[in-house]
């Protein structure tokens, strides 16, 4: 008797000291549930593949990732404006107040006694020049002098105009000659934008990778507030009918009190489900820019979660992902990247030899300017140029040796870095592999976990109904079950998320939802 009333005392104490530590829990879970309450008419409701489209639209750190690849694409165009022709003109005034010379005098016939003269010339000029892709800069330009001179006056002639048309070329034969060389800034930043677009798909993968898993923790908060919420109400409907029992003589007051306080610790487990699933949701919203204080409604999976049964294989998966990696694929756009500056490193160290030529029409005429320019139409009056310089560094050309020196150790770090790539993917896809086949694993292991509890729930409370068991026992069991079906739940959700795993080691994650960029546009 004595033992009888200690552990009912016990019980009791147990109770109220539950009671005492779950009832502010209770009282802010309340207002929160009220809140939610207040709006869920805004409810969002996304299947993963609506949330990732989302996130793709929304998320802030895929944005500044695009905003760094359509940076470098802009550098292309800027790398190739060096083949953008140059309209160039240009006016001189050429004034001048000059002492003969014994020459000046021998050339007028000793006839003009003055001792000087004057010059007022004017000089007009417009060309289009451009770069060639074989790296010669050429020039086709028209320019015309109006000479004006007191010399002129004993000739009764107040001006002359001399014309001269004519295209001009420069080119490199061996530094700095030939299409690779020229251009190799174009490729460079080529290369630069590749990586920035493989730099683009890496952060998409990751927050992608992100919003599956927080989708699939949504899934499993809303599943596991549901198992508390079935179990607190098998444990409010064991309290009514021991309570039945024990005013009608056929069951003792301690199974009443075994029962409040199995309801009220599920009643706190229920509260710990919701602020996992508020936890969850915010963790969508942040991932799609939503913040929770303008926007506090619900937001609710609609994918469910199920078992799944596949095979996944090593070769295949480690194949896939030497193809659709972003880290691999920029590593080899690396290693192409510094071919391009060792291959222009090594041209600098050529010796400077260009060849120089030019070809124009004259045309000089008096007073009136459409004379010298029918002259030089007419070709009557040519004038051509041809010629080499050859420039070479005396010491040897310590700055273009240092530079093929760096360029050549930059490849071969890129060459290092490709091979740790490919030890990482190989390590990682093997890892991915695994951890798929042992999340199956242990998610039939849980569901096979899950019947049996359920055999012996249903059994002990078929003995309670019959009068021959107990409330302790039937909350055990029920509880027992209920951490097994949590177990399977988040088996199933591990399994989502070793597959989330395996396909962003891959690289395919982003083409599963058909939102991948492999090329620029």
């Amino acid at each position: 008797m004595k033992g009888s009333v200690l552990r009912l005392f016990f019980m009791v104490s147990t109770i109220l000291i539950t009671i005492i530590l779950t009832l502010p829990c209770m009282a802010a879970q309340e207002q929160v549930g009220m809140a939610a309450t207040d709006n869920q008419g805004v409810a969002l409701h996304l299947s993963l593949q609506e949330l990732i489209e989302m996130v793709r639209e929304k998320n802030e750190r895929i944005q500044f990732q695009g905003l760094e690849w359509d940076i470098t694409r802009d550098a292309i165009d800027n790398a190739e404006s060096i083949f953008e022709p140059q309209f160039v003109a240009s006016y001189l005034h050429d004034y001048s107040y000059i002492p003969k010379s014994i020459e000046d005098y021998s050339s007028l016939g000793f006839l003009d006694q003055n001792d000087s003269y004057r010059k007022h010339n004017n000089e007009y000029a417009a060309a289009m020049e451009g770069l060639l892709p074989s790296g010669g800069q050429v020039r086709f330009g028209y320019t015309l002098k109006e000479l004006q001179s007191s010399l002129l006056d004993s000739s009764n002639i107040d001006s002359q105009y001399q014309t001269f048309v004519g295209v001009s070329l420069v080119q490199p034969l061996l530094k700095n000659a030939g299409f690779r060389v020229t251009k190799a800034n174009i490729r460079v930043a080529e290369a630069d934008a590749y990586m920035a677009l493989q730099n683009y798909r890496r952060e998409m993968l990751e927050i992608v990778a992100e919003a599956t898993t927080a989708y699939w923790d949504l899934c499993l908060a809303k599943e596991k507030l549901g198992v508390r919420q079935d179990s607190v109400r098998i444990a409010e409907e064991i309290l009514h009918d021991n309570r039945e029992r024990v005013r009608n003589g056929k069951m003792a007051e301690t199974e009443v009190i075994e029962a409040e306080a199995g309801l009220a610790l599920r009643k706190t487990n229920e509260i710990a489900s919701r602020q996992e699933l508020t936890a969850a949701i915010n963790a969508i919203k942040t991932l799609i820019s939503m913040p929770s204080a303008e926007t506090p409604g619900m937001i609710v999976a609609s994918d469910k979660l199920v078992r799944k049964n596949m095979e996944v294989e090593f070769a295949d998966s480690y194949k896939t992902s030497l193809y659709m990696r972003p880290e691999y694929l920029s590593t080899i756009k690396k290693i192409e990247k510094e071919e391009i500056r060792v291959a222009y490193a090594e041209n600098q160290r050529w010796p400077q030899l260009d060849l120089k030529a030019s070809y124009g029409l004259n045309g000089l005429g008096d007073d009136r300017l459409g004379e010298s320019w029918n002259m030089a139409q007419r070709g009557e009056y040519e004038s051509w140029t041809v010629g080499a310089e050859f420039r070479i560094p005396l010491m040897g050309g310590a700055k273009t040796r240092s530079e093929l020196a760096a360029a050549n150790k930059r490849k071969k770090q890129s060459l290092l870095e490709l091979k740790a790539t490919e030890v990482a993917l190989a390590n990682a896809v093997d890892t991915g592999v695994k951890n798929v086949r042992s999340a199956l694993t242990q998610a039939d292991g849980y569901a096979e976990a899950v019947r049996l509890n359920e055999r012996l729930l249903e059994v002990e409370l078929e003995r309670l109904n019959a009068g021959l068991g107990n409330s302790r026992i039937v909350l055990e069991r029920e509880e027992e079950l209920n951490r097994t079906r949590e177990s399977f739940l988040e088996s199933l959700v591990n399994v989502e998320k070793a597959l989330v795993a395996l396909e962003a080691v891959k690289g395919t994650l982003l083409q599963n939802y058909g939102i991948d960029v492999m090329e620029a546009s």
